[in-house]
């Protein structure tokens, strides 16, 4: 089995967008999977390089699957699989994506391996420094002291 993924980059431009990620990534698969379709009837393939072929590559579209999804803390994932004349299947999913400066558009999986927060200042992710982790654990042990006095 082979999988295509499509890293799809829609970066949020205000924090509401930020908080509809979701919405984007079920409309593009939505738009995928009526894309697909289309190339069950004809090929669509258009290029200078590459022969459009004959007859349809694609013969069965799946539906869009939304099980793999975090809707909670993400990722925003959906997943289609297409089977081709030969009997060979595909998957194609579509995930969004986060910005971690430095390091780009990233997976989520990929981002869970970096030690990184938000920085409200640049209004992006960075990476975690010896100085941001040695300040962030002065301001926990400063906020609990204030919280056992309490």
């Amino acid at each position: 089995c082979l999988t295509i993924t499509w890293r799809i980059q829609i970066p949020p431009i205000t924090y509401k967008e930020k908080i509809m990620n979701g919405k984007y990534c079920d409309y593009i698969g939505i738009e995928v999977k009526q894309g697909l379709e289309k190339c069950i009837e004809a090929p669509q393939f258009e290029s200078n390089f590459w022969t459009k072929p004959a007859i349809p590559i694609i013969e069965k579209v799946g539906k869009v699957n939304y099980g793999e999804s975090n809707y909670a803390t993400g990722p925003m994932t959906k997943t289609i699989y297409v089977e081709d004349t030969f009997g060979s299947r595909y998957k194609i999913s579509i995930e969004d994506l986060k910005h971690i400066k430095g390091h780009g558009w990233i997976t989520h999986k990929e981002a869970s391996k970096i030690d990184y927060h938000y920085d409200k200042e640049l209004d992006d992710y960075i990476v975690n420094t010896p100085e941001y982790n040695k300040w962030l654990a002065e301001a926990n042990a400063k906020w609990e002291a204030k919280r056992k006095l309490a």
